[in-house]
């Protein structure tokens, strides 16, 4: 039975070091004030989402429509490209990640895809840097919607469009390192596998009750045999 593999990105395959430098550098260029990503725990949530919850807690009222959040995701892919080129901040693949992703690309059982609260522009810049992105399938990003639960939708259904197949809901899994990715894959219904490699360690994600929960995606074959089992 084929499954779509759907990786959210930071956390769970990627890790930013200094992220924040060019988050709050498009903030200023975009809405004319300042903000810090630092002030909140961004973790599961969408762009949009963060900026709102930055300015709401610095009492900031603002009024943003779609054409600042396109020129913010714009701002956002000039200042991270700056950033790498210039090594003020990095990206890098998690450990395992690399592994995993090549297996599966081997294996005609699975496809790959993406599931981030990044915007599209942004997520192609941290794949690149983490030489990911040859593995990975248009997937879904906050760019397509502000609201996280809306994105394995949209991801499964580009994916339909793309291959000219069709899947049920219980053929996507969900690979995420927050309660937030679970609830988005509960949402619609999907299959949801855990790591420990983000803000939460596998011991408090098992709380959380995932299809399956690993510390890490260092075991190639482990990985490959619980998505094989869901």
């Amino acid at each position: 039975m084929e499954k779509l593999i759907l990786f959210d990105l930071d956390g769970t395959l990627t890790r930013t070091q200094n992220g924040y430098l060019p988050f709050n550098e498009a903030i200023l260029e975009t809405f004319g004030v300042g903000g810090d990503i630092r002030s909140v725990i961004p973790d599961g949530n969408t762009d949009p989402h963060i900026v709102r919850e930055i300015f709401a807690k610095a009492n900031i009222e603002i009024g943003i429509d779609s054409g600042h959040w396109e020129q913010f995701a714009k701002n956002l892919q000039r200042s991270y490209s700056r950033a790498l080129r210039e090594a003020t901040t990095t990206v890098h693949a998690l450990p395992g990640a690399p592994e995993l992703l090549a297996a599966l690309s081997t294996k005609t059982e699975f496809s790959q895809g993406v599931v981030t609260g990044n915007f599209e522009v942004t997520a192609q810049v941290k794949l690149e840097a983490a030489g990911l992105n040859s593995y990975l399938c248009r997937g879904a990003y906050a760019s397509d919607s502000p609201h996280r639960p809306d994105l394995p939708r949209i991801a499964k259904k580009r994916w339909e469009r793309r291959t000219g197949k069709s899947l049920r809901d219980e053929q996507c899994v969900i690979v995420g390192d927050t309660p937030k990715d679970l609830d988005a894959a509960r949402q619609n219904h999907m299959k949801c596998v855990l790591v420990g490699t983000g803000r939460y360690p596998w011991e408090e994600l098992q709380y959380w009750k995932p299809d399956a929960c690993l510390a890490d995606l260092t075991d190639t074959l482990e990985v490959i045999n619980i998505f094989l089992n869901l």
